[in-house]
């Protein structure tokens, strides 16, 4: 599994990113980052007026994602880049075992900083509806807290024939004094033995300056964020 270096960007380039993760990967690949500056996503399959309505906020500050799921709040998360290549075994994984699976990694890391979390459990009869605010409506296997009354940790994932794009978000609490470099390193771990690789660190490409920058402009587009078309 390869690993690339943290980094923290506005959240254009972080989906820029990512996008540019997906498009190359031939191998499992993982990212961590953080935001440059309070903003907001919603998912791909949301509708962007209805976006603005509940956030208060103009399309254009508004950050579509390429993946699923509803709108989150983003600044102080630690958030995260799972891709798995069509070639790789991992492929096969069912989307909601591999969602859970995630989560268990999460679990563990948290676990070993002495923070208690729980899955939530998966509901028998799925809801078919898009999702809405998605730390006030939690789903099967997402990450709680040790009471179950807060979301801790959620992820949306977009699955094509080029393979299967996750985009994690995990909300820290100041109370839980952990390592985080330490919970970092215990994640990573945990995704790589889960995936049957082994962790291998690795520099941004040359040539992913040049080509950050023609993604960069597609998801700033009105196009991208009202229409889903990246020109």
């Amino acid at each position: 599994m390869l690993t690339f270096p943290y980094s923290k960007e506005t959240g254009l380039k972080n989906m820029a990113t990512d996008w540019w993760l997906f498009e190359n990967a031939v191998t499992p690949t993982f990212r961590h980052y953080q935001w440059a500056e309070p903003e907001i996503s919603f998912g791909y399959g949301q509708d962007w007026k209805w976006a603005e309505q509940v956030t208060s906020t103009e399309i254009n500050r508004l950050i579509r994602r390429p993946t699923g799921g509803g709108i989150v709040k983003h600044g102080k998360d630690w958030t995260y880049c799972l891709v798995l290549p069509s070639i790789h075994d991992s492929f096969s994984i069912a989307p909601l075992d591999l969602y859970k699976e995630v989560h268990l990694c999460i679990l563990s890391a948290f676990s070993k900083e002495r923070v208690l979390t729980n899955l939530q459990p998966c509901p028998t009869k799925k809801k078919k509806t898009i999702p809405g605010n998605c730390f006030e409506e939690p789903v099967g296997w997402d990450l709680m807290n040790f009471d179950f009354s807060k979301k801790i940790a959620g992820a949306a994932m977009k699955r094509s024939r080029k393979g299967v794009l996750l985009q994690g978000t995990i909300i820290m609490q100041k109370d839980w004094n952990l390592n985080r470099l330490r919970f970092e390193d215990s994640l990573i771990n945990c995704f790589a033995e889960m995936l049957n690789e082994k962790n291998n660190k690795v520099a941004w490409p040359d040539s992913f300056s040049s080509e950050i920058d023609k993604l960069n402009k597609q998801f700033a587009s009105l196009d991208w964020k009202k229409n889903r078309v990246r020109n």
